[in-house]
């Protein structure tokens, strides 16, 4: 039997955690259109965050879970994340 690697099967997050954290395909275009600068950045940690929260809820991770609550947040309040908690929400399903 061939083993499969955990994370392989979802594309969407691989490709978001891979080397551009949080930019989604068509972000750029969007955010100039606009005339916001990192609103479609922040959308994307935001959706990755909000992944990782359920998946931690899953296992049952609360210091995880509380990592994400506070990315969340910062999102919500137009704040930035610290880039410790970035980190781990980008290495969780590593």
């Amino acid at each position: 039997m061939s083993t499969i690697t955990f994370g392989k099967g979802v594309p969407a997050f691989g490709r978001a955690a891979g080397g551009s954290f949080g930019k989604k395909a068509d972000a750029g275009r969007d955010d100039k259109a606009s005339g916001e600068a990192g609103a479609g950045k922040q959308d994307g940690v935001l959706d990755i965050a909000k992944t990782v929260l359920e998946a931690a809820k899953d296992f049952r991770d609360e210091a995880t879970a509380e990592i994400c609550r506070r990315v969340i947040e910062a999102g919500m309040n137009g704040r930035q994340p610290s880039l410790a908690d970035l980190r781990i929400i980008n290495n969780y399903f590593k």
